[in-house]
């Protein structure tokens, strides 16, 4: 599904005032035969507003004979004069991770590229004084941990799983990777996609208490309290039916926290119904769409 959306300059300009967006904008100047600059890096909610400075072009999304039905189609996600008549084009996308290109459809030889960044992170874990430092590190789905070997130091591996840990599973010694930590070896990084509780070691020296744990929570959508991938009123009701009935807990206790408060409480299901039916506001990120909480507390998502 295209979650991209172009603003007018005018309301893009209030909404910033207001907080509504973070919007940071970038320019992309037009000239007689060209325009610079070629290619931009942003991120979410950022945008892009292409300015005339001379002649006569049609800014077009995709590329010259891109494959109908993608991004890649020309036209299929804007396209606009660039003119004196019609001087600027402003653009702004909200899905992570995607590069689009633009050309001038009257002289297609001049194509440009948005890179929109996604929201994974990476983390760095010291492998120094038989320890890794920090011991344990949480982390969202998508992200990565780099173990990085401090110089001098002796030789360590990093290696998933337990001693004895059953075969098969995340708990197998070296299932999911056993690498060197050394000075010729200094860096290894992996990247986390499912959410898991992972413990590791150093082959060497785990009889010296050097052990490790990596918690991967799940990504989210706030106010999807009972996580069937949509916020309604059956989600209010969830979030009632676990502070007064006793329900079973959600095992994603932040996707109740509507206000991302720190906790769930009665307040968070009021704010979801105004949210629903009293145009109050909406809930905290990530939300529309799913994503992580970076926020600091001690609600988990598995």
């Amino acid at each position: 599904m295209r979650k991209c959306h172009i603003i007018p300059v005018a309301i893009l300009t209030l909404a910033s005032v207001c907080g509504v967006l973070r919007a940071e904008d970038y320019v992309i100047n037009f000239f007689d035969a060209a325009f610079l600059p070629t290619s931009v890096t942003l991120e979410v909610g950022d945008t892009i507003t292409w300015n005339h400075v001379a002649g006569s072009h049609v800014l077009t999304s995709g590329i010259p004979g891109g494959a109908p039905g993608t991004t890649e189609e020309p036209g299929a996600l804007f396209q606009a004069p660039i003119d004196t008549q019609n001087p600027t084009f402003t653009y702004t996308c909200d899905q992570m991770g995607q590069t689009y290109g633009f050309f001038d459809a009257n002289n297609p030889a001049q194509i440009g590229s948005i890179t929109v960044l996604d929201d994974t992170l990476i983390f760095d874990v010291g492998v120094v004084d038989n320890a890794y430092i920090p011991v344990t590190i949480e982390i969202f789905e998508g992200d990565s941990v780099r173990w990085v070997h401090e110089p001098m130091e002796m030789l360590h591996t990093v290696t998933s799983g337990i001693i004895g840990g059953d075969p098969g599973t995340i708990y197998e010694p070296g299932l999911l990777f056993n690498e060197e930590s050394s000075d010729t070896n200094p860096i290894f990084q992996f990247t986390f996609d499912t959410p898991m509780d992972l413990p590791y070691f150093c082959i060497p020296h785990v009889n010296f208490g050097m052990t490790g744990e990596v918690i991967v929570q799940s990504r989210f959508i706030r106010g999807d309290a009972d996580r069937d991938n949509s916020v309604n009123i059956g989600d209010a009701i969830t979030i009632l039916s676990y502070l007064f009935q006793g329900a079973n807990a959600s095992s994603c206790l932040d996707t109740m926290d509507i206000d991302d408060g720190g906790q769930v409480n009665i307040a968070d299901a009021i704010s979801l119904l105004g949210y629903l039916f009293s145009a109050g506001a909406s809930p905290a990120a990530p939300f529309p769409s799913e994503g992580p909480d970076r926020s600091s507390d001690s609600l988990i998502c598995r």
